[in-house]
C-alpha cells in the first residue's frame, strides 16, 4: 500500500509521519507533501528544501535522521499514485487549505493535529515533539489496520 501524507508545508507533521511510516512498516510505503509553497516562494532554496530543525531535532531523539529530506509540492499525480491520502492538520485548515482533489478524494483521511507554529506551547520544541508523538501513535495504528 501507498500512503501519502499531506500537511500545509511538508515541513514538520508530513515528513514526521512518512519517516516514523517508512521505518515501521514492514511492507507498505508512503511519501510526504505540502500545499503551499510559500517556503519554496519566499526564502531561498536551501532553507526551503529542508524540515524545520526543531523537526529534525525531535525525530533524532527517536533514531530517525530526516536532515536531508526535501520539501515537495502536492500534486494529482501523488494523489492518484496514492491508495490513502492523509492530511494532517486542523479540520478547518483542510477545509481552508486543502486542494479539491485531495479533499475529495475517496482515499483521503484527516488526522487532526494543529501545526506546532499554531498551538500554545511553552515551547517551539515541545509542540513538536507534542506532535511527533501523536503522530507516532497513529502511524502505529495505522500499521496495524493495513498490515
Amino acid at each position: 500500500m501507498k500512503v501519502l501524507f499531506v500537511c500545509k508545508f511538508n515541513v514538520g507533521r508530513s515528513q514526521m509521519a512518512e519517516a516514523f511510516f517508512n521505518k515501521l512498516s514492514k511492507k507498505n510505503h508512503s511519501t510526504s507533501c505540502g500545499v503551499d509553497p510559500y517556503y519554496v516562494k519566499h526564502y531561498n532554496a536551501k532553507v526551503a528544501n529542508y524540515p524545520k530543525s526543531k523537526v529534525i531535532d525531535v525525530m533524532a531523539e527517536k533514531g530517525i535522521d530526516i536532515s536531508k529530506n526535501r520539501i515537495k509540492m502536492a500534486n494529482r499525480k501523488m494523489v492518484d499514485n496514492a491508495d490513502m491520502v492523509i492530511a494532517i492538520m486542523s479540520n478547518d485548515r483542510a477545509k481552508r487549505d486543502l486542494p479539491k482533489y485531495i479533499m475529495n478524494s475517496p482515499k483521503f483521511r484527516l488526522w487532526e493535529i494543529a501545526d506546532a507554529n499554531a498551538r500554545y506551547a511553552s515551547s517551539m520544541y515541545e509542540a513538536q515533539s507534542g506532535n511527533r508523538d501523536k503522530i507516532y501513535l497513529l502511524v502505529k495504528k495505522l500499521i496495524n489496520e493495513i498490515g
